[in-house]
């Protein structure tokens, strides 16, 4: 495997990955502050800048008043968003997100994607994300790959092309979504048909 021409034999800098389990994914004996100045002593961080990184990441995921709780003392919302941020402190090229939302309720789910959108124009970084929910792949993504089943390989490729900024509502009402969404789920039931039989 190969990013951005180079050969990846371990851990990088410029790649992050926010996992599905965050309960796993966060050191419990660490505050919020903690476990987002865990990626800033990995990298060397000066200590002296690292008080004012660790506020303004937890003010860009909206937990500023909750620098000096634990994950257990977090909703499950809160605690994805410290992984989050816990992320973004390496300032990474590629953020990998494998299921990140699968676990939440609808709602919180629906204010993730939205702040997802968000750091994905405030940082520049390319999000790979990966999820069951076709919706959720529409609606966050530029382009959508479909995955064939036995063995796994791309099996469509779906360019979006939706307007910015993105609504939970008139989005995902528009002609254009639900066409996206009929073709995604066409190819899935096709998928699905063929491994059946």
């Amino acid at each position: 495997m190969t990013f951005a021409g180079a050969p990846v034999r371990g851990p990088r800098r410029d790649v992050a990955i926010v996992f599905q389990d965050y309960s796993k994914a966060l050191l419990p004996w660490r505050t919020a502050a903690g476990n987002v100045a865990l990626a800033l002593e990995a990298m060397g961080a000066p200590r002296a800048e690292r008080r004012d990184r660790i506020a303004a990441l937890l003010k860009r995921v909206g937990l500023a008043a909750f620098a000096d709780k634990y994950p257990s003392q977090m909703s499950g919302g809160m605690q994805q968003r410290l992984q989050i941020a816990r992320c973004l402190a390496q300032e990474p090229a590629a953020l990998m997100m494998d299921e990140p939302f699968g676990a939440l309720d609808a709602m919180t789910r629906q204010t993730l994607q939205d702040e997802m959108l968000d750091i994905a124009r405030g940082t520049g970084a390319t999000i790979f994300f990966v999820t069951h929910d076709l919706e959720e792949a529409i609606y966050l993504g530029d382009r959508v790959i479909g995955l064939k089943p036995h063995p796994g390989r791309v099996g469509v490729e779906i360019a979006v092309d939706l307007p910015r900024p993105r609504n939970q509502v008139t989005t995902r009402e528009s002609p254009e979504f639900l066409r996206l969404r009929h073709k995604l789920y066409d190819f899935i039931y096709a998928s699905d048909s063929g491994a059946r039989t």
